[in-house]
């Protein structure tokens, strides 16, 4: 395991708005912990019920057979071996079916042959789930096929699928929103979090598709605090912690990589991952986090731009305004804030 360790987490009012995004998160998330907990267990009594999701499995395997053209040749294997009763296969299917919008759209009104009893049933039942799906915090905020509305690319940057997730984001949130918040202003560095997680929920539309399960999470946003980062320190030097899980001396410690290490990390997790799983299973939005990371690197190239084109036109200044002036919102006002246009020091 390795792990940037940057100059440290910044108190409130030398980082402004990281600390207020990280706030807006844990209010978001406490708030709707009792609702989400609620209605989250009431989804898994019904979705774990054997008798639906088999009936839910027989009935996505036919849907499947039907609609051959929109699946890919994976689901129509599945499918087709849950026609010849592999059990195996129609448990899968039923888990997997309550994602697919377009099953869970079409099938109360499409006819299926089988067992009427069980078909029923199971119709009665996704009634109730969709009831619950209304009132899931996730579902209400977040993004997916039943609502692609404009504030749904925001909200969904703000809510969470538990307390696991949550902290994840938040702990790379402070890391590296702290140290660019320092860097960029706070301004600057809002507009790059919400642009970061608008254009990876766009990212994971376009690559991925919308499903009936919800898109939630601020990992596609702070991907792309994480790559703007690593653009503007790209050379320089930044500690990490290494672990390799061995309690001897010398399997843990301090380790300095220049920042493109941290890009390059996230960038090969993240593709592998797109590229090694099926959208149908769900599971990590690898999709979003390549969309918020392409958003960083994107603005990290236009800065790169700016600060080249200011060289030429004033070939002759030996430092460059500070940052405050460029953008309000500005978090560090002593001399020894580092301007987006010089040099960088490590971190």
């Amino acid at each position: 395991m390795i792990f940037p360790f940057l100059k440290g987490v910044l108190n409130f009012p030398q980082a402004r708005v990281t600390w207020m995004l990280v706030i807006l998160n844990t209010a978001v998330m406490l708030l709707t912990y009792g609702v989400a907990s609620q209605s989250q267990a009431a989804l898994e009594k019904l979705l774990r019920d054997d008798y639906f999701r088999d009936s839910q499995g027989h009935l996505y395997a036919q849907f499947i057979d039907g609609h051959s053209s929109g699946y890919s040749l994976v689901m129509k294997n599945i499918s087709d071996k849950a026609l010849n009763g592999d059990a195996e296969k129609i448990a899968l299917l039923g888990t997997m079916a309550i994602r697919d919008d377009q099953f869970v759209r079409e099938a109360p009104f499409s006819k299926f042959y089988g067992d009427q009893v069980a078909i029923e049933n199971w119709h009665d039942t996704l009634v109730k789930v969709r009831e619950i799906q209304s009132m899931h915090p996730s579902y209400v905020l977040g993004l997916s096929a039943s609502d692609v509305s404009i504030e749904k690319w925001v909200s969904y940057i703000f809510v969470h699928s538990g307390f696991v997730h949550f902290f994840g984001n938040m702990l790379f949130l402070v890391i590296f929103g702290c140290a660019l918040e320092s860097i960029i202003g706070g301004f600057a560095f809002l507009m790059v979090f919400l642009c970061s997680g608008v254009l990876a929920a766009g990212a994971f539309i376009l690559m991925t598709g919308t499903t009936a399960a919800p898109l939630v999470g601020a990992s596609g946003a702070v991907s792309g605090i994480m790559a703007l980062f690593a653009c503007l320190y790209w050379k320089q030097g930044v500690r990490f912690i290494y672990w390799l899980f061995l309690p001897f001396r010398g399997y843990a410690g301090f380790v300095w990589l220049p920042a493109w290490v941290v890009l390059l990390m996230w960038l090969a997790s993240d593709l592998a991952g797109y590229l090694g799983t099926l959208s149908e299973f769900g599971g990590v939005a690898y999709a979003a986090h390549l969309g918020g990371e392409a958003t960083g690197v994107l603005v990290g190239i236009i800065i790169f731009l700016l600060r080249y084109k200011r060289k030429k036109v004033e070939p002759r200044a030996k430092e460059s305004p500070p940052l405050g002036k460029l953008f309000p919102f500005d978090t560090i006002h002593d001399k020894k804030r580092i301007s987006l246009f010089s040099h960088t020091d490590s971190v």
